[in-house]
């Protein structure tokens, strides 16, 4: 056995030395060049290359806006008094004050009745703004109230009696609270925090699709551009601080019930089957904003007169979140046009139900009371929708830490964060609500766009496991290769430095 190793000594000895010096010099200079330019390049630059960014986002104070939500938004409305027979009442002010205070507080001892924003109302005596809210005080026979249906003017009627007797305060105050901002405030409770099944989620921009429908193929028209602007365009006015609307109006014939025969008695619980948007081809949206459509229906001959089980006058049905339906008994003459009067009524139910379906509260009868009462609560739901969407963002990038924050996701983090702050300075010190919804959904946009960045959640669908079965057969062939090439370098030089010895 000594021998053999005696053999192998002489044999590697023999390669040695008829290989120069300076080969071997040589491939040790190449080998350990390699090696520095792997270590010291390659490695650090393909780990500069492949480091996931996450840039650092402002965790603490998202989990602060999260866990206390609203903490620094205050509500405050202000009523105008006006007093109009001339008599004064100096302490008026504060024993209202008093009276709404008390009221107020009732609600926080309720977990349901609580308010989830800090909401108050204080009276004022000067003169009022066209767009104020003012309370006007009337002596009369008897107490009662009078809402004005087109403005934001309330009358209360008093006696002298209630004055002597110091109840005014309190009769301003339940005006104020259960009459003009009743439904502002529940919409603030936090029983009443659930969404309206019926009404769409808010969004700045709102499509109106009109449609005339026919069974038959024979030619209609209808007079829809001037009916709409003669009696639709004056709503359309009042949301105009609250959504913009978009709108369109179409024919289609050839539209059928799904009546498997023409003497069928259509009950309300068949309509979900005998209509068929999806054969109707009325449901296409073109717009990246809701679309709400308005349909009136008129059967073919064939079917008509339509055998309803119901009162026929009751014939406009709400379709949640979609829109509105209006079925007509009979079958249209060919070449009718329905003129702007006869289109009227039709476009007074039209106007009901878009009241609902936009989720506007059903009292007071005033409407602009009722946009400022949904207008303010969106402010306060689209901040807190806003902040969920950042919490949300907070928690994936803890759950995954693979997972790339690109610098976009930060900026439009903190655009936000800016767009929130504008919204609460707009209604804790300017009172400009139609100012503080524009920066409430500001920030509820750019929420949603960190939120679902392109980049991150590219990143989200390419785990780990995936790099490391792109790299391996990259890395694999050279890392091998320089590490077989270093060994052999380092034997042969121990060896070299063995036999010289």
């Amino acid at each position: 056995m000594s021998e053999e190793k005696v053999d192998r000594k002489k044999r590697v000895e023999q390669i040695i030395n008829s290989e120069p010096k300076q080969s071997l010099s040589t491939r040790q200079f190449v080998v350990l060049s390699i090696l520095a330019l792997y270590l010291f390049i390659g490695f650090p630059l393909w780990f500069k290359l492949t480091e996931i960014y996450r840039a650092p986002l402002p965790s603490k104070f998202i989990t602060t806006l999260q866990n206390n939500q609203n903490f620094d938004l205050k509500i405050q409305r202000e009523v105008f008094v006006k007093i109009t027979d001339g008599l004064k009442y100096p302490d008026l002010a504060e024993a209202t004050q008093i009276q709404i205070d008390h009221e107020l507080t009732k609600y926080s001892q309720d977990p349901d009745e609580r308010l989830i924003v800090d909401w108050n109302v204080t009276i004022r005596f000067d003169e009022p703004g066209p767009d104020d809210y003012v309370l006007e005080l009337e002596l009369g026979d008897g107490e009662g109230i009078a809402v004005d249906p087109a403005k934001r003017e309330t009358v209360l009627f008093y006696t002298l009696g209630s004055v002597k007797s110091n109840d005014l305060p309190f009769f301003v105050a339940q005006t104020l609270l259960y009459h003009i901002f009743s439904s502002e405030i529940e919409s603030f409770k936090a029983k009443n925090q659930r969404k309206d099944i019926n009404s769409i989620t808010y969004s700045p921009m709102v499509h109106l699709s009109f449609k005339l429908l026919t069974g038959d193929g024979s030619p209609i028209n209808w007079r829809i551009d001037k009916a709409l602007d003669e009696y639709f365009q004056p709503v359309i006015g009042l949301f105009q601080s609250y959504v913009n609307f978009t709108i369109d109006s179409e024919i289609k014939y050839f539209t059928e019930l799904n009546l498997p025969n023409a003497t069928d008695t259509i009950k309300l619980s068949d309509l979900s089957t005998i209509v068929d948007f999806s054969e109707w081809d009325v449901s296409s949206n073109m717009y990246n904003y809701p679309t709400l459509n308005f349909v009136l229906y008129y059967p073919s001959k064939s079917v008509s007169p339509l055998n309803f089980n119901f009162d026929p006058s009751k014939n406009a049905f709400l379709i949640p979140q979609w829109g509105s339906i209006i079925l007509q008994p009979e079958a249209l003459e060919p070449n009718t046009l329905i003129t702007e009067d006869g289109l009227r009524p039709v476009l007074e139910k039209f106007t009901s139900e878009l009241v609902n379906l936009l989720g506007l509260p059903k009292h007071p009868k005033t409407p602009l009371i009722r946009v400022d009462a949904v207008k303010v609560h969106t402010i306060v739901s689209n901040l807190i929708r806003a902040t969920d969407s950042l919490s949300s963002l907070l928690k994936l990038s803890k759950s995954l830490p693979n997972i790339s924050i690109p610098k976009t996701v930060l900026d439009n983090v903190k655009k936000a964060l800016e767009a929130r702050q504008r919204a609460v300075e707009k209604v804790n010190i300017e009172r400009d609500f139609d100012g503080a919804l524009l920066e409430a959904n500001k920030m509820l946009k750019y929420s949603e766009d960190a939120f679902f960045d392109r980049e991150m959640v590219q990143q989200n669908f390419f785990p780990q496991e995936h790099k490391i079965a792109v790299y391996l057969p990259l890395l694999g062939p050279l890392s091998i290769v320089c590490a077989l090439g270093l060994i052999r370098v380092l034997m042969e030089l121990k060896r070299f430095r063995s036999i010289k010895a």
